[in-house]
């Protein structure tokens, strides 16, 4: 579990270790133990980016007119556009942690939203899992 924790929190992708949760765990142990971990470090990043980098990047991003657009918008509907950016596979899971730090979505919505998107790992636990129950059949049949 703590392993999955830090590699997400370094922003390095996990859907392998998914996978081999679900392999080594099964899908209800691999999900739980996942989910957890990975809510755990999603509002680790989240907490990071808010309190050590959102000002810097507000001063950066000053003149510019699209961000503050963005951010009511995230602001407003944090809930629901975090539950939906994280169904895009253009948005890494563990760089939209950061992002949303940088935002001003509440921390609740975030993490609320974060733990309602958890299904969507589903896939990978199930991949795990098959390839375990391959992998037996094979050791059997030989």
């Amino acid at each position: 579990m703590m392993v999955f924790f830090f590699i997400q929190v370094l922003v390095i992708p996990a859907v392998p270790l998914t996978m081999t949760a679900g392999l080594l765990f099964g899908s209800v142990t691999g999900t739980a133990m996942v989910s957890i971990s990975g809510t755990l470090a999603a509002a680790v990043a989240f907490l990071i980016a808010r309190y050590f980098a959102r000002e810097r990047i507000l001063k950066m991003v000053e003149g510019n007119k699209k961000f503050p657009a963005i951010d009511k918008a995230i602001r407003e509907n944090g809930f629901k556009v975090v539950t939906l950016l994280r169904l895009s596979p253009l948005l890494p899971f563990s760089f939209g942690n950061y992002l949303y730090g940088l935002t001003s979505v509440k921390f609740i919505p975030y993490v609320l939203g974060r733990l309602v998107s958890t299904p969507l790992t589903l896939p990978y636990f199930y991949f795990g899992t098959v390839h375990e129950s391959n992998r037996n059949n094979e050791v059997h049949h030989t």
